[in-house]
């Protein structure tokens, strides 16, 4: 396949390391608006929009392709290989996360490190029911319809607003057979969930969690418990896409852990 996701290139310098930023279902590049500004200061950065997302939505060169999680991790370790980025710091948010611990059991030495904003560790039976009903009535209601009520759950709070308007806002330039295709990679995904966070990590991790993500928070805590390198930073008074509704302390944060980790080179 020829095509290559779309995606912006923020160069600081060779002797910079390069942090690559991963949205979740539904987002694009203005997933990381908030970050990109404050992260190009520091780093190379180099920002992409899924297949179907935002920008990377030629249809006809995903025309009979595979939807998994396995297929979606290719497309960004193919752009990274067109673009010549051995190795990098990886950012993810929701899904994203998901995606990123694929490309690191896929190609471990492209990844120096993961920070995963809201990560997905584990999805509870409530959520499960409510994925596999939304794959039942996504033939029957417009899908939009079942994606805000995903935005809802996910994000119930007065607070939360914000989040829930850019992600349901993006996700309206998704197609409805776009939207099958997403759904149905989820609709099974804590058998892959579980075969990918029950290995071994090789590189250090930051999960960044709002207090108030009542869904992913829980497994967040107890995968954290698990591993050595792992660190976890809980932000009060915020759900589950923390990079947005609580951008300053989610970038200072990440640039913190990154350079403690990591020092610049002289």
């Amino acid at each position: 396949m020829d095509f290559l996701l779309h995606y912006e290139q923020h160069t600081l310098s060779p002797n910079h390391d390069w942090v690559v930023l991963v949205h979740g279902a539904g987002g694009s590049t203005k997933t990381w608006k908030n970050q990109i500004s404050e992260f190009k200061k520091h780093f190379n950065v180099l920002v992409l929009d899924l297949r179907d997302h935002g920008k990377s939505k030629v249809r006809e060169a995903f025309k009979n392709l595979e939807y998994t999680i396995e297929s979606i991790a290719q497309d960004v370790i193919r752009l990274l290989e067109h673009l010549k980025i051995e190795s990098c710091h990886f950012i993810g948010v929701s899904l994203g996360s998901i995606i990123i611990r694929c490309i690191e059991e896929l190609r471990p030495k492209m990844i120096r490190s993961v920070v995963l904003a809201g990560g997905i560790f584990k999805i509870d039976l409530k959520l499960n029911v409510l994925l596999k009903t939304g794959v039942f009535l996504a033939n029957m209601l417009p899908f939009h319809l079942i994606y805000n009520l995903f935005a809802v759950i996910l994000l119930p709070r007065g607070n939360h607003k914000n989040s829930r308007s850019i992600f349901i806002r993006e996700a309206k330039k998704i197609s409805h057979q776009e939207f099958l295709n997403w759904l149905n990679i989820v609709r099974d995904i804590n058998a892959t969930l579980k075969r990918l966070f029950s290995k071994r990590l090789n590189v250090p991790y930051l999960i960044v969690m709002g207090a108030q993500d009542h869904v992913f928070l829980k497994p967040a805590k107890e995968f954290t418990r698990k591993y050595r390198n792992v660190a976890l930073e809980v932000i009060d008074q915020c759900g589950h896409v923390c990079n947005i509704e609580k951008a300053r302390e989610f970038n200072e944060k990440t640039i913190c852990f990154l350079k403690d980790k990591f020092p610049p080179r002289q």
